[in-house]
């Protein structure tokens, strides 16, 4: 096994990972900090009258905005504009996601890839099969390895540290306690091909993504030399891509065809150049199971029978084994595997940067370890429950359709997101929580170059997507009092940054800035 010690050597440094105490706040604050928001009144210097001023000025008086501010101490209301009503809230949505998942999981949650085998061991020799059980882990890839490559050789590694030299039957990876469903069910499919809609399951590796490499020929027309990651199936990876122009862009689009499995790139690449570009999978679990295979291969390990995927429960693995079930089988082993980084490294990952393919995990992660499986339906029902029942949350003020906010069919109120922020704040590791959410500056994050005069003192989640701009978080004022705060714009019609602008303005007036 690789153990986490070794795991976190691999793993991108946490340098701004602050861990403490909430402020003062005390049990006795909790009842009245979660009981409701007071009469509106100014509040603690918030001006009103110069946040209408934002709203109300063209061209956003034309769009619809829904405000909830808050004191973080005595929950009074600060500021209030529709609050109550629903909004489509972009990656918002996200907070949604990661506060069921911190609180049903916690924040020392770690998934655990593991190979199992299903018959003897003599000599080096599995007499069976080699299972690998697929958790969902979200991390066999960036940020927490530089590749899903450089993952699988590590769980290949581990494999041969135990001892393992050849397998008598075959590499069966185990995903039936996940639907195989690739899409979200309510994403509009302009948004498919591209890497921000990549979907998973069980096991798989690279965020769900295709990277590929494109060196343009010496001449337009000529074909370009393409090489990807992860390798996958021999043939899955078919390019119509062309050499173009030097003073063309480079442009790259993905096609997936279900009835070959096939994923077919067409566009173009800049003479004399090489470009990068990702895109959505669409076929995630075969590829890193045949990708995992070759990786076992060239680690010197022999498996006489190939590999194959066990998609239903209760399918036959050998010596009494079901899918589904091994880690229960009398006569099942643990071999080998890896151990994740923490929940709180991995929400850290999903909220910095927004990143959807790690909370559609987490969503199919909250259904098989809370619900019935790892599907879509399961972990958003789990989550509804849990809002509901555990933070209080107004059933009527969220509408889930996925996790990552990519949806344009999400609902959710400015008072669900303020109430879900205020009662992850009293937590215990709450400070742990709100240092997961982005910052001013912060590189890598979606605020790194918003609100610079905030560094330190904002902590918050955005949220884009077609006519949809949000942010929702935590606010530490120039008096020194903090506001817990949720910002969501719909039917804009405008450009993002402009809407961006907007919000910002408003975020500036809460921090009691002129």
């Amino acid at each position: 096994m690789v153990s986490a010690l070794a795991h976190q050597v691999l793993s991108p440094a946490r340098s701004r990972r602050r861990h403490g105490a909430l402020r003062a706040a005390g049990a006795a604050l909790s009842l009245w900090m979660l009981a409701g928001c007071a009469t509106l009144g100014g509040g603690r210097g918030v001006s009103r009258s110069a946040i209408d001023r934002i709203l109300d000025a063209p061209p956003y008086d034309h769009m619809h905005f829904g405000v909830l501010a808050v004191d973080a101490a005595t929950g009074k209301t600060l500021y209030a504009r529709n609050d109550g009503r629903k909004f489509v809230p972009a990656s918002n949505e996200k907070l949604l996601v990661t506060s069921t998942a911190w609180s049903l999981l916690g924040p020392e949650y770690r998934y655990e890839t593991a190979l199992w085998r299903t018959g003897t061991a003599d000599d080096g020799v599995l007499s069976g099969n080699l299972v690998l059980v697929g958790s969902g882990d979200p991390t066999l890839s960036e940020p927490f390895w530089p590749s899903g490559e450089d993952a699988l050789n590590a769980l290949a590694d581990s494999l041969v540290a135990a001892g393992v030299h050849r397998v008598s039957g075959a590499l069966v990876v185990d995903v039936s306690t996940w639907d195989s469903t690739t899409v979200g069910p309510t994403w509009e499919m302009e948004d498919l091909p591209y890497a921000y809609a990549a979907t998973g399951g069980a096991f798989v590796i690279d965020r769900g993504e295709l990277r590929v490499i494109a060196h343009g020929g010496a001449t337009p027309g000529e074909a370009p030399a393409l090489t990807w990651s992860p390798v996958g199936t021999p043939g899955f990876v078919v390019s119509h891509v062309v050499t173009a122009p030097a003073d063309s862009a480079t442009r790259i689009r993905a096609s997936y065809l279900p009835e070959s499995r096939r994923l077919v790139l067409h566009g173009r690449v800049r003479a004399d150049t090489t470009d990068t570009v990702a895109v959505a999978l669409r076929d995630p679990v075969r590829q890193a199971t045949a990708a995992l295979y070759r990786t076992l291969e060239d680690h010197g390990v022999e498996m006489d029978e190939g590999w194959s995927i066990a998609w239903d429960r209760g399918d036959d693995l050998g010596r009494g084994c079901a899918a589904g079930a091994v880690p229960t089988c009398p006569d099942a082993e643990r071999v080998a595997g890896l151990e994740s980084p923490p929940m709180s490294d991995i929400i850290e990952a999903i909220l910095e940067p927004s990143q959807n393919w790690m909370t559609e995990q987490l969503v199919r992660t909250l259904g098989a370890t809370h619900g019935e499986e790892g599907s879509w339906s399961e972990g958003l029902n789990v989550m509804r429950a849990f809002l509901r029942d555990q933070m209080g949350v107004d059933s009527l003020d969220i509408a889930p359709r996925d996790g990552s906010g990519l949806s344009s069919a999400d609902l959710v109120t400015p008072r669900a997101i303020v109430r879900i922020l205020r009662t992850m704040a009293l937590r215990p590791d709450g400070d742990l929580f709100r240092h997961a959410l982005a910052e001013p500056l912060e590189r890598g994050s979606t605020l790194e170059h918003r609100l610079p005069e905030l560094e330190g003192r904002l902590f918050a989640k955005t949220g884009t997507i077609s006519n949809v701009n949000s942010l929702s978080g935590y606010l530490v004022r120039n008096d020194g009092h903090e506001v817990v705060f949720s910002i969501l714009s719909n039917g804009s019609g405008l450009p993002s940054a402009r809407v961006r602008a907007a919000i910002d303005d408003v975020v500036r007036v809460l921090a009691g800035n002129p």
